[in-house]
């Protein structure tokens, strides 16, 4: 698979516009509803952001989602990843995605990473715990899974 992590570019911008207005995705990855004004103004933001990182997926040269850590404070972060081309989910890209975080994250000086995943996105929730990450907490919605980096 001809896969990579690139530059946020409009490409990605004009394509996540569809993606993350698709209501089952918004739900999953828990976006709320946006303008395209409120879209342009945050990727207009993504320079100035010094605790944010995005990266595009392609698929041999295509976009297809996204990826990214957030809320980078000291040594953790967020860490987040849609698919958005809905015919690619369930193909294994999520393990590629998050090795490439990980490193992306080491890179960084990050030692634990955290995700928010609702609680009925099993196939993120497998997907996550499959590569290290324990719940931490219970009952909550959404799901916060930690990995710690050093493991």
């Amino acid at each position: 698979m001809g896969l990579s992590a690139v530059e946020y570019d409009e490409r990605f911008l004009e394509a996540s516009w569809g993606w993350l207005n698709d209501p089952e995705a918004r739900t999953l990855n828990q976006n709320p509803a946006f303008t395209r004004e409120e879209q342009r103004a945050w990727f207009d933001s993504l320079p100035h952001k010094s605790d944010y990182c995005i990266w595009g997926i392609e698929l041999n040269g295509i976009p297809i989602g996204a990826m990214g850590l957030k809320h980078i404070e000291k040594e953790n972060a967020e860490c987040w990843a849609y698919i958005g081309e809905k015919s690619l989910w369930g193909q294994r890209i999520g393990s590629w995605i998050l090795k490439e975080l990980f490193e992306r994250a080491r890179v960084k000086g990050l030692k634990r990473l955290y995700a928010l995943i609702v609680e009925g996105n099993t196939r993120a929730i497998r997907l996550y715990q499959s590569h290290g990450f324990v719940r931490a907490g219970s009952g909550d919605n959404p799901l916060r899974m930690e990995k710690d980096l050093s493991l």
